[in-house]
Parts: C-alpha cells; structure tokens; sequence
C-alpha cells in the first residue's frame, strides 16, 4: 500500500470566515478527526493534495502527516467538498488510521482480458465499478482485476467467484452480478405511416407510342392553338 508525505499547517478560524481566509491564500481548509484523536483545524496547499492523490491508489492513499504541536499522523481523505465548476477542492475530511485495525474503504474493478463473448459481437457491462471491502490499512489494493476472457454472450461473474488479494474481504454477503456479456440489441426499421392530406409522388405521363405506319407527332406542334 502507498504511502505519502503531506504538509499539513494549523489554522485559526472555523467556520465560513476562516475558511474563506485560507482559501485566498491558495489552500484548502480540512479537519483531522478520529477515535481518540481531537479535532485539528487544519489548512493543505492545493498543489501538495493533488500532488498526493496522484498515486496508483488514488483516494485510498495513506497519508503521513507531520502535524504543529501533534507529531506525526497517519491519516487518510474520509471526504471532501469541491467547486461545482472547476471541481478544485474547497474542503478536506481527514480520518485517523490505526494501522493494526481493519478499515472500510471502496476499490475499483479493473477488467482484464477480451471476452469470447465480445469477439463474438456482444456487449460487455460492467454492472459493479467498484467493491466496498474491509482490510488493513496496509493492505489496501490499487484495484480487483477480474478476468473475462472465458465469458460468452449471456454468461455473467459474480461475487463468489472474484479471486480476492489475501486479507481482502467483500462486505456484503449477497452474490451480486459484478460483469455480464450481453446479446446486441437489434436495431428496428421504423417505416413512416403516410400522412393524410400529404401530397402524393406526381404520375409520369409519357408521350404515345406511335402505331407501327403512323408518323409521331409533332412535339413542337404540341400545345400550339389552331389558326383559324
């Protein structure tokens, strides 16, 4: 499991006013909480949280953090607030981590192999992105391959037949469809109804064919009135 540095400072001030303050100075205002631990208001340069979160183990990284007056904290980003448009963050949750007690946290599902099924013409759903399972902070993984490459159309995995990395485990108990292999859907032909009062494709009217002995007539005479 990563682990990373991150520069933590103190900050004065809670609520929106404090807040605001420390992020004209270009940080991002957060709390350290835990079991046994006090609140600590806290404040992150931006570029050092981004810096840390840009590992393999994303939101899942361990954080060490040397905290003013409090020594050294490991820690990990429990949640956050971001701006809706630049989607930056605005506000950091940090959670205490006990490395010798199991944690909850979420991992992502990484598909591994082309299905037969799909080489065939189906369709691959992912149904599950992720999996919410419990281990030790140290032995958190990057993510949960799982193999597809034997599944043909209308053939599925499920819970119980993940290969889990050792001190790994799933918190639900249900064998839940985590991938299928779907038939395409076939596309329908829709043929529009004609509408009522809609004008109809002109008739072609086409000159008379001559009887065999008689002279064609006159198409520049056509159309001409009679001189009387």
């Amino acid at each position: 499991m990563e682990t990373t540095e991150l520069t933590v400072h103190l900050r004065e001030g809670a609520g929106k006013g404090g807040a605001r303050k420390v992020r004209a100075q270009g940080k991002i205002p957060g709390i350290i909480y835990g079991k046994g631990t006090q609140n600590i208001l806290v404040s992150v340069d931006l570029k050092d949280m981004n810096l840390a979160l840009s590992r393999k183990s994303g939101m899942n990284t361990l954080l060490e953090m040397s905290v003013p007056k409090h020594g050294k904290i490991t820690a990990m980003l429990k949640d956050y607030q971001a701006d809706n448009l630049t989607r930056s963050f605005t506000h950091l949750d940090f959670v205490t981590v006990d490395l010798q007690q199991k944690i909850r946290v979420e991992i992502p599902i990484q598909v591994v192999g082309k299905s037969e099924g799909v080489k065939e013409g189906g369709v691959l759903e992912l149904i599950r992105r992720e999996l919410e399972v419990i281990c030790l902070p140290t032995r958190i993984p990057q993510n949960i391959e799982v193999d597809v490459s034997a599944l043909k159309i209308g053939q599925s995995i499920h819970r119980n037949e993940l290969k889990l990395p050792e001190g790994v485990e799933i918190i639900s108990d249900q064998n839940f469809t985590v991938v299928s292999v779907v038939a395409p859907k076939e596309e329908e032909v829709v043929v529009a109804a004609p509408v009522e009062g809609a004008p109809t494709e002109p008739e072609v009217i086409t000159a008379k064919k001559p009887v065999e002995g008689e002279a064609a007539p006159d198409k520049k005479a056509e159309g001409k009135p009679e001189k009387k």
